[in-house]
């Protein structure tokens, strides 16, 4: 992933990218083999579309959408402790226990995760129901694209915690020395697996689970980058495979694994949602349409 992309200048508290570009797409890339017959024949045909899609979101933060940058993010440790109780679940009770400004603060990407389900999830049942517009195979596809960024999002440690860039413990620039530069060098030997994670029925209690269990590896990759730096002050290539010796590496090939088999279980829990519609078979052409009438009001 570029380097470059790593620095994100925003107007709220975090300023720098998850995971990159690079990431995105290899997440999404590697999503598609794991969807069932029925649903994975879409995604093949149209995987570019699934992969470039993937990093949309990071563009709407690019380009000044306003709103966009909390929904990367979740300082669940800004809540206490785990296993984070103080922090209502609900949206809702949320904000109405610690105001709007704190709760969009501290980050919302739990609930932009169950937005973007949602959303994935009633296009799949317009289609199941046949009364789909024709776009909705295109639609299936943005949808997921963009899940699959948030999800993505949700399994960065420095995504979790409010020390994201290591600025409280003078450790600046670890969050893109691990998600960018690390994953740079590591991606031609990442060992793919397959963790075993059930389809996503309920995306805002899973979205949580997984930035609690996030959060617990932000600890181990700041002193895996203290030791790797140690008395120096140059990061170059022999810190980074200190790092990576110190543990870097293994959370970082955790995560990715664990990132590809959520984005999976995301999308097939939303199709097995909606009845699982066959999207096997290519889109029908639209059918004729009438002329319409003309207006009589109009000359």
């Amino acid at each position: 992933m570029a380097v470059a992309l790593a620095l994100l200048l925003f107007t709220v508290p975090h300023d720098v990218g998850a995971w990159g570009f690079e990431a995105h797409k290899f997440i999404a890339d590697q999503v598609v083999g794991r969807l069932p017959p029925g649903l994975r024949e879409l995604f093949e045909t149209r995987r570019v579309m699934f992969v470039e899609h993937s990093i949309d979101p990071d563009l709407w933060r690019n380009v000044g959408f306003e709103e966009e940058p909390p929904r990367h993010f979740l300082d669940i440790d800004a809540y206490g402790v785990a296993p984070f109780d103080a922090l209502p679940r609900d949206y809702a009770e949320a904000v109405k226990k610690f105001g709007e400004e704190k709760v969009k603060a501290e980050g919302l990407l739990p609930w932009r995760i169950a937005e973007m389900h949602d959303r994935l999830r009633r296009t799949f049942e317009q289609m199941a129901k046949g009364d789909a517009p024709g776009y909705a195979y295109d639609n299936v596809v943005f949808f997921s694209a963009v899940l699959s960024h948030y999800v993505g999002d949700a399994h960065v440690p420095f995504h979790a915690v409010a020390n994201y860039d290591g600025q409280l413990t003078g450790q600046h620039g670890v969050h893109s020395r691990f998600e960018s530069d690390l994953f740079s060098r590591l991606r031609p030997t990442l060992k793919l697996d397959h963790p075993a994670v059930a389809p996503v029925t309920v995306p805002r209690d899973a979205a949580f689970a997984t930035v609690i269990d996030s959060q617990t590896h932000a600890a181990a990759l700041l002193e895996a980058d203290r030791q790797a730096i140690g008395t120096g002050d140059l990061y170059d290539e022999g810190y980074f495979t200190r790092f990576g010796a110190a543990g870097a590496a293994r959370i970082l090939d955790e995560r990715v694994n664990r990132a590809i088999a959520t984005v999976a279980a995301y999308v097939i829990g939303a199709w097995e949602s909606a009845g699982r519609p066959d999207l096997s078979r290519p889109r029908p052409p639209r059918p004729p349409q009438r002329k319409r009438a003309p207006r009589a009001d109009v000359p």
